[in-house]
C-alpha cells in the first residue's frame, strides 16, 4: 500500500478491547496522562522521531496539537517525576512490529495495516 501524506492511522496491539476512542482521550494516551486502558492492561506509546514530519503531520492532524505542545508536556511530566515520555522508533516498519509485539502498545502510520499484523486500527470518534 502507497504511503498516504497527511493521513494517519493510529494503531494498537490486537488484545486492546477498544475499537474506537475520543480525540481528547487519544490526546491522553499520547500525552502520557492516561497511563492504562479502561481493562486496566498498561499503554505503551511508541512514535516516530519528533523531527520527523510523519509525526508532525500525526501530532497536528490527530492530536490538533503543534509538536513542541506535545513535548512540553512529556517533558514537563517526566522532570517533575510523575510520568515518563513515550518510545521512539526510527521507522513505520519498526512502529507496526513493536506494536503487534506488545500487548497494551498504541502507535500510528502514515499507510495502512495488512491482516494478520496482530494490530488493529483504532477510530478516532
Amino acid at each position: 500500500m502507497l504511503p498516504r501524506i497527511g493521513f494517519s492511522e493510529v494503531i494498537v496491539n490486537s488484545n486492546v478491547s477498544l475499537d474506537s476512542v475520543s480525540r481528547q482521550y487519544l490526546l491522553s494516551v499520547f500525552s502520557m496522562q492516561t497511563r492504562t486502558w479502561p481493562e486496566g492492561q498498561s499503554i505503551r506509546v511508541y512514535i516516530l522521531p519528533p523531527q520527523q514530519p510523519e509525526h508532525r503531520s500525526f501530532v497536528k492532524s490527530e492530536l490538533k496539537l503543534f509538536p513542541y505542545q506535545l513535548v512540553k508536556i512529556w517533558d514537563r511530566s517526566v522532570f517533575s517525576g510523575s510520568g515518563q515520555s513515550p518510545m521512539i522508533v526510527e521507522s513505520e516498519e519498526e512502529m507496526l512490529r513493536k506494536v503487534s509485539e506488545n500487548k497494551g502498545a498504541i502507535g500510528y502510520l502514515l499507510k495502512g495495516i495488512e491482516e494478520g499484523d496482530n494490530v488493529k486500527a483504532l477510530r478516532i470518534k
